[in-house]
């Protein structure tokens, strides 16, 4: 008899410790999953976790996108997710670069984990288009171009889990060839809704001006979104100031979520914690959530798997300052060319001299991307009274909402194609704010695209002061497109400085021609015609004539 009552003790103990415990995983009633995970990433009602990562950016200086996604990868298959049900996007052009000095590794902090090791990358190269990632979100297998094929096969009781990283704009991400605006985004998630492609989806978004890309999100498509920083302001570059001879080796929200994610588990852990946490840490733009934000009630294991902690050796963000250090992402590579310039002591060298000429050429594309939109809203507004110069000046001061959709799209894709190659010059992106109010003033991308059309025609261009003697040289912009006839004066900076006057146009990272002068030379120039046709923008090449 004693023995039964002990036995029946027993039994009543074990099953309170184990409520307990099942209590202290999953917290309280509303942090509780609905439904339990096992470490295949398989949920009791058959419903699984699924991912798509993408990288959408190419180019050495970009390196930080890549190394984020691989980074990502290795989270979720660490945490249980099995590898047929994440689908990467990484062009691939960064682990194998010839400027690597670690070939065939990337790193996403200083001294860590190589991340490259052991990813699978589904599309790669030219397959890494906004139209694939399109096709692969809805799960239209016919409309992949490229790529090994995948798509989601996620179905109304499973779980989706989007990571992309990238430059943005108002409006806009960016792609290795194209860009997808904000309403090809909200139509392929109400696709992705229609369709019953998930029962709860997450979206990581790291880009600049990410936030204007989800300020439409409803609350009712069970879609939580989180972004790097809100409608008005850039995302930031951490570990840019790193000792391995790289750029920028992560992004400071991706690293934040990301680490965040190594070392926390991941069942107890809610999306709003995480989200918390990263906000507080990402103190360079202000991470935003929207969308259903009841899904941040749920724990992160639900969207990035449940199984055992992921834990990347190498230093923690906060534990090392001199690592600490973090650039504006529409900065990173003239940031990172200036850093070699310093650590370049031989002023005379040949690698000192190209990477003056290289930040020359930035310095020079800058000038003239932000005169190319003057240029279209002086063309949009010719008159001077004081309301239009008032209403002019408000183009650039203002950012608004987008509110006008289908002309946004429409504008900002005849930018890219017409004007300037966005993922080229990437720059370019921190005006297209401008071409967003366009669209909320007028409300007529007609108009707007025939504007472009006449300035890609007539190529106008711009003319840059350039002093080789100043360390960094120095540029002097006029302020404005000139035209051939126009009178050119130069005041203060002849008489102690040899000079140069550098003419160029948007589409051309480098001068035309150059016309030098010597101390004390005249410093009045005038354009004259002449009749060589070059580049992308049918510049017609011209003469000075110093008089």
């Amino acid at each position: 008899m004693f023995l039964r009552a002990s036995i029946l003790l027993l039994i009543i103990c074990v099953t309170a410790v184990h409520a307990s415990h099942h209590r202290t995983l999953h917290g309280r009633k509303k942090l509780a999953p609905e439904i339990i995970k096992t470490h295949s990433g398989l949920y009791d009602d058959g419903g699984e976790l699924y991912a798509v990562l993408v990288a959408g950016s190419n180019g050495w200086y970009n390196y930080r996108h890549q190394a984020d996604v691989a980074h990502a990868y290795h989270i979720l298959i660490e945490h249980g997710i099995p590898k047929n049900n994440i689908i990467t996007m990484m062009f691939d052009d960064i682990a194998k670069n010839k400027q690597n000095p670690y070939p065939g590794k990337l790193y996403n902090k200083p001294h860590g984990e190589d991340v490259y090791k052991n990813i699978t990358i589904d599309y790669d190269g030219d397959s890494v288009t906004p139209d694939n990632f399109e096709a692969i979100l809805t799960g239209d297998k016919a409309k992949v171009k490229g790529g090994n094929g995948r798509v989601l096969k996620s179905g109304p009781n499973d779980h989706v889990f989007v990571y992309f990283t990238d430059h943005g704009a108002t409006g806009l991400i960016a792609f290795p060839d194209g860009i997808m605006s904000v309403q090809t985004l909200q139509k392929t998630l109400q696709t992705m809704n229609s369709k019953k492609k998930y029962g709860k989806l997450v979206f990581y978004l790291e880009a600049c001006e990410s936030g204007s890309m989800f300020e439409q999100l409803k609350d009712d498509m069970n879609i939580y979104a989180i972004t790097a920083a809100n409608a008005k302001e850039s995302s930031w570059g951490t570990y840019c100031e790193n000792d391995m001879k790289l750029p920028c080796l992560g992004d400071l929200f991706s690293v934040a979520w990301m680490e965040d994610s190594d070392t926390e588990d991941l069942n107890s852990e809610t999306l709003e914690k995480q989200y918390e946490l990263v906000k507080a840490r990402t103190n360079k733009s202000h991470v935003l959530h929207f969308g259903d934000l009841s899904i941040a009630e749920e724990p992160v294991s639900d969207f990035q798997g449940a199984k055992k902690t992921y834990v990347l050796t190498g230093r923690p963000l906060e534990s090392n300052s001199r690592y600490n250090v973090h650039w504006d992402s529409r900065d990173v590579e003239l940031n990172y060319l200036l850093r070699q310039l310093e650590l370049t002591k031989d002023e005379n060298s040949a690698e000192h001299q190209k990477l003056r000429q290289k930040i020359g050429a930035i310095k020079h594309m800058r000038f003239s991307v932000k005169g190319l939109y003057h240029e279209v809203v002086e063309a949009i507004f010719p008159q001077n009274d004081d309301a239009t110069r008032h209403l002019k000046k408000a183009m650039f001061r203002k950012r608004r909402t987008i509110t006008q959709l289908s002309c946004h799209h429409d504008v900002v894709h005849a930018f890219d194609d017409t004007c300037i190659d966005f993922n080229t010059y990437d720059y370019a992106m921190k005006y297209v704010y401008v071409l967003a109010n366009l669209c909320e003033e007028i409300r007529d991308a007609d108009r707007i695209i025939d504007v472009l059309d006449e300035i890609e025609g007539e190529g106008s261009v711009y003319v840059d002061v350039y002093a080789p003697d100043v360390t960094p040289s120095r540029y002097i912009p006029f302020g404005s497109p000139v035209q051939y006839g126009d009178t050119l004066t130069i005041n203060g900076f002849v008489q102690q400085n040899s000079f140069s006057l550098e003419f160029y146009s948007a589409m051309s990272t480098t001068s035309v021609w150059r016309l030098s002068f010597a101390v004390g030379q005249p410093s009045t120039v005038k354009l004259t015609t002449g009749s060589t046709l070059i580049d992308k923008a049918n510049l017609t090449q011209s003469w000075a004539q110093v008089i």
